[in-house]
């Protein structure tokens, strides 16, 4: 028997797929006899080579890791089993045999885990006289069993945590007063007691033993750094990893471990990749103690480690792998990642200062490594700290950043030009209004790139990050662009030239997709030749080494497509679908061309709108393909002691419910899957908004296999999923599909709320709440269709705003925490809290008055709160006074229950330091007054004083504004109450208005107000009011059609009315006459 299974195994680890699938079919029919077991068992405990035995253990754990094929087993076969596992895990020598031994026991302790009987004890006592044992051996055996079994059976542990943590404490004890804390036993029990980190919370003796001998744990982990085995240490410190993750209140004085972080961090002379894994954890360690961090004092130093360590020098000639998150496991990058964190993590008021310290030392520093430093620190803080940057340091910045690109050394260079790529992307859009300082300066690199490409010289160590910069900058300035257009593309047509070398036409490429999207219609003089480009590479069989250019074409193709216009591309359309139907149908292999035809054919849908139908039905299957494709999760079994991962076995066709997830200890990423499958997404997403009837067959499909990946692991995918998720229920929507939007919203609405309390990313969770607060504003009550879920998301809203959600750690319990503590609050944090707070009023679209009133009842108060803080942000404090404002449309008269309360915090945010709390407190007064109606009539002297007050000294123009619409409101609510003899010359004498222009709506519904009831009062001023009316026709300044049709109205009333004063002012000047008498001829 044992002979067959051998020869069995032999097959399996061939790679001959013909005898695999044998040796499966020889295997299968094998377990039909019950010896089959026990030979397994018999190989393994062999002289028999490695990983003949090793497999053998796999294979039983296979097998027997299905309860049913346990209990298949009878009484003495179990029993049997058991004591040759037992005994073949001590007798084993062979790493990998032994964990595949301690695999097998431990889904075995699964097993009998509730059973009475003593083969447990019995290995559990085994295995805790073992670890305290004095002989080293011994230990080292237990202990190694005790590591191995938590691996892969850490619940069965939980009931005896207690007793481990003491075991784990008397060991360390006894290494240290032995002098060697780098034992194979220490290290052991380092690993068991990480596997049980997860296990710990709630434990209270087994917490207290573990924070206890914490000095000793950070002896032993400095010990292991010292003697400078990577492997031993990664296994040994992963303990401090899974306590911030899991029990991060172990970590009670956090000076010793950040000391050991930065010491280790710092010291150059130790592994890599040590350093690597420890800089990395001082980033995560920063964050999670952020609050002790600083009220301690300890976050400079921390920047003055992490920083010297960007300091280092490069390892070769190339330093652009210190420019990304996957460029390689280095210090430098390891640093740079640490400080990202710490920017999205800290209150840009506590990180920047003492960073801006340190920066402008190493700004000034001869050696040119410091300040390609530098310029990288500025560059990894700009998503974290973009709102404090630009309201108090961009010009300053910039400044700085144009010096270092002017600078001799092409790593600094390098550095600035990403610097600046990264401001142009977080920075938007105050840093555009900067363009006329910096384009001239990326044009003239660009310039001298395509003089050095024309005499043949090597391109410059900085071309990316210059592209990259350009791009970043150029993608986003709109019709800024329009004057520097043709200096612009005169450089990029010789960039993109077929002579020069397929990297640099790659770059320009791309940059002309982003110059396309922010021109727009204004692209068209460059379209022509533009094509006649992109034509070379729309090609199905491309010359080697012209893939990537390819596929760059082919992206901005889709660029060009999506912003000139429809009848501009339409007579490309055809072509381009053929082309990208072509590469479909053709089966292409790589994932990254089936990304560019999936994104050039969602543009091309803008284009074709419902003439897409001929095509859905030849992409559709291929598109659903690559969403739910598992290609971009492979799955990494065991160590890398064990078998060969990509050998495939199919044992047998089993669906007994059992869940086979234990098998995987992970996965991997491939990234260019993981970009085609959110680019699938994004393309039904895409279909869905623009092609109408033409999708509505497949939104059915397309909404349940997005709605499969909305929880990957990736949270691009994640977040792609949710925005397509949110256009297919618009879509519903639009195409009138009452009941589809509501058995939609019972899934959807309540996995959002899901993701919102459970999803640690922060960007994930505001996309979520962006999603949510669309679907309430447009598709309205159906969005909400239960009680239920209206429940829900108050719920969220609540929970969010108090910070107890996943992606808001929160240190309770921490000293010193407290209102007091509120601005250690990231901008990372004041976006969640900002995006759910605006998702009150657009949740408020979704309900009954009635009903919402109920809803802001019990939330209100926590808005105020926060507005009311000692040292409170200002822009938070105006925008949750804005947020407010915004509730009192969708309560309607049920704002007069909030009355009495609302107003007096109104009157009192009249008179704030901030100007634009000022003017979200002018707004929310009149907003309250027109909703509450009469409940507001006794109040009205009490706010045209105030707002009197107001006017008097105000000289901020929105709130000038918003003073004028909160006394249009009073007017529109009740004319009678306001003394307009002693109001109109004051607040006529303040318009036009100058910049808040949606407030022109509310400001014409006054006007017709007058113009009905107090006509005689407003005669003097009926001029002024026309010409004011004219001139928000003129610049387009009305939110729709219908009060653009009741201005029109309001203009040939007055005119007929009141000829003289009509002619007057629409005989002003030629251009207003003009003006005039085509609204006369278009509405007669």
């Amino acid at each position: 028997m044992e002979t067959a299974l051998v020869e069995i195994i032999c097959g399996l680890l061939c790679s001959d797929n013909d005898k695999i699938r044998q040796s499966t079919a020889a295997l299968s029919k094998a377990y039909e006899n019950p010896e089959a077991i026990l030979g397994f068992c018999n190989i393994v405990v062999s002289p028999m080579e490695t990983q003949i035995r090793q497999f053998a253990a796999v294979l039983l754990n296979k097998r027997l890791g299905k309860l049913r094929h346990w209990q298949a087993l009878n009484a003495d076969q179990q029993n049997t089993m058991k004591q040759i596992a037992l005994q073949a895990l001590i007798a084993e020598k062979e790493k990998g045999v032994k964990n595949a031994i301690a695999q097998l026991i431990g889904s075995i302790v699964r097993h009998e885990a509730e059973k009475k009987d003593s083969w447990l004890s019995e290995l559990l006592k085994f295995i805790f006289d073992r670890c305290v044992s004095a002989d080293p051996k011994e230990s080292e055996m237990g202990s190694s069993t005790f590591a191995t079994l938590t691996d892969s059976a850490p619940d069965q542990f939980v009931p005896h945590m207690d007793t481990i943590c003491m075991i784990f404490a008397n060991v360390l004890v006894s290494a240290e007063n032995n002098g060697d804390l780098t034992t194979p036993t220490v290290c052991n029990m380092l690993a068991g007691i990480t596997y049980l980190m997860p296990f710990i919370a709630g434990h209270s003796a087994a917490e207290h033993t573990v924070a206890k001998v914490l000095p000793q744990i950070l002896k032993s982990l400095h010990a292991f750094a010292y003697k400078g085995v990577a492997q031993e240490f990664q296994a040994a410190f992963d303990i401090l990893d899974c306590m911030i993750e899991y029990s991060p209140k172990l970590l009670t004085n956090i000076k010793p471990i950040l000391d050991f972080s930065m010491e280790i961090s710092a010291n150059t002379q130790l592994d890599d990749s040590i350093r690597v894994q420890v800089i990395s954890f001082l980033g995560r360690l920063v964050k999670q103690k952020k609050k002790v961090v600083t009220k301690q004092k300890l976050l400079e130093p921390v920047l003055s480690v992490v920083f010297n360590v960007m300091c280092c020098s490069p390892t070769g000639d190339d330093d652009e792998d210190y420019f990304s998150n996957d460029g390689g496991d280095n210090p430098i990058t390891a640093a740079s990642q640490a400080l990202d964190i710490m920017a999205l993590s800290l209150s840009p008021e506590k990180l920047i200062p003492p960073l801006l310290h340190i920066l402008e030392t190493a700004l000034q520093s001869p050696d040119p490594i410091r300040r390609r430093a530098a310029f990288l620190a500025m560059a990894v803080i700009a998503e974290g700290c973009s709102d404090s940057i630009t309201s108090k340091y961009l010009e300053a910045m910039l400044n700085i950043i144009k010096g270092g690109i002017a600078d001799q050394s092409p790593f600094v260079r390098n550095s600035a030009f990403f610097c600046l790529g990264q401001f142009a992307e977080h920075m938007q859009p105050e840093i555009s209004k900067y363009s006329p300082q910096i384009l001239p300066v990326l044009f003239e690199y660009l310039g001298q790139l395509v003089n050095d490409l024309k005499n043949g010289l090597p391109q410059s160590k900085y071309t990316d990050r210059m592209f990259y910069a350009l791009e970043a900058f150029v993608e986003n300035l709109e019709d800024k662009i329009k004057p520097d257009l043709p200096i612009l593309m005169e450089r990029l047509f010789p960039a993109m030239d077929a002579q020069n070398p397929p990297r640099i036409r790659e770059l320009a490429l791309s940059a002309v997709g982003a110059t396309a999207t922010a021109a727009k219609v204004d692209f068209m003089p460059y379209f022509p030749r533009t094509i006649a480009v992109l034509q070379n590479y729309m090609l199905l069989q491309i010359p080697e080494g012209l893939e990537q250019v390819r596929i760059e074409a082919m992206d901005a193709l889709a660029a060009l497509a999506r912003v000139v216009g429809k009848e501009n591309f339409l007579p490309l359309a055809n072509d381009s679908m053929g082309f990208c139907l072509s590469i479909l149908e053709n089966g292409t292999e790589d994932p990254e061309l089936r990304r560019a035809a999936y994104n050039l054919m969602a543009a091309l849908s803008i284009v074709a709108k419902e003439d897409m139908a001929a095509v859905f039905p030849k992409i559709m299957d291929r598109i659903v393909e690559s969403v739910i494709s598992s290609e971009d999760v492979l799955p990494r079994i065991g160590s890398a002691d064990d078998v060969d991962p990509n050998i495939e076995i199919n044992l047998e066709d089993e669906s007994d419910g059992e869940d086979d997830d234990s098998e995987l200890e992970g996965f991997q990423v491939e990234n260019d899957y993981l970009m085609e499958k959110e680019e699938a997404i994004l393309a039904l997403k895409e279909f869905a908004a623009n092609t109408g009837a033409a999708f509505a067959p497949y939104l059915q499909s397309a909404f349940e296999n997005v709605y499969k990946i909305v929880d990957h692991p990736s949270d691009g995918i994640r977040h792609a999923a949710v925005e397509a998720l949110t256009q297919f229920v618009k879509a519903l929507h639009k195409i009138g599909d009452t009941d589809g939007v509501s058995r939609a919203c019972l899934i959807v609405v309540p996995k959002f709320a899901q993701i919102l309390r459970n999803d640690e990313e922060s960007s994930v969770v505001i996309v979520v709440l962006e999603a949510l607060g669309d679907l309430f504003k447009e598709v309205k009550k159906p969005a909400v269709p239960t009680a239920e879920i209206a429940e829900i998301i108050c719920l969220c809203i609540k929970d969010l705003l108090t910070n107890k959600m996943a992606c808001q750690f929160s240190e309770s319990g921490c000293a010193g925490g407290g209102d007091e503590e509120d601005d250690d609050e990231s901008e990372i944090d004041d976006a969640i809290i900002e995006n759910s707070a605006n998702l009150l009023p657009l949740f408020g679209h979704a309900l009954e008055s009635k009903d919402f009133s109920a809803y802001f009842g019990r939330l209100y108060s926590f808005f105020v709160q926060r507005m009311s803080k000692k040292n409170s942000d200002t822009s938070m404090r105006s925008f949750l006074f804005g947020t407010l404002a915004d509730c009192f449309q969708s309560l309607g008269i049920w704002s007069v229950s909030y009355f009495d309360t609302m107003c007096p915090i109104f009157l009192k945010g009249a008179s704030d330091s901030d100007p634009r709390t000022r003017q979200n407190s002018f707004y929310g007064l009149g907003e309250l007054v027109l909703h509450a109606q009469q409940k507001s009539f006794d109040s009205y002297p009490t706010i045209l004083q105030a707002l009197s007050d107001a006017i008097a000294k105000e000289k901020d123009p929105p709130a000038l504004d918003n003073i004028c619409g909160a006394v249009a409101r009073l007017i529109i609510t009740n004319t009678d109450a306001v003394p307009l003899a002693h109001v109109l010359p004051v607040f006529m004498s303040n318009l036009p208005l100058r910049e808040d222009v949606e407030e022109n709506d509310t400001l014409q519904k006054a006007f017709r107000v007058l113009y009905i009831k107090a006509r005689p009062a407003i005669e003097p001023y009926l001029e002024q009011m026309l010409a004011i009316t004219i001139q928000m026709l003129y610049k387009k300044q009305l939110p729709d059609s219908e009060a653009t049709e009741n201005v029109i109205g309001f203009i040939k009333e007055i005119g007929q009315s009141y000829p003289e004063q009509f002619s007057r002012v629409s005989n002003s000047t030629s251009e207003v006459f003009q003006f005039v008498q085509s609204l006369v001829c278009f509405t007669s």
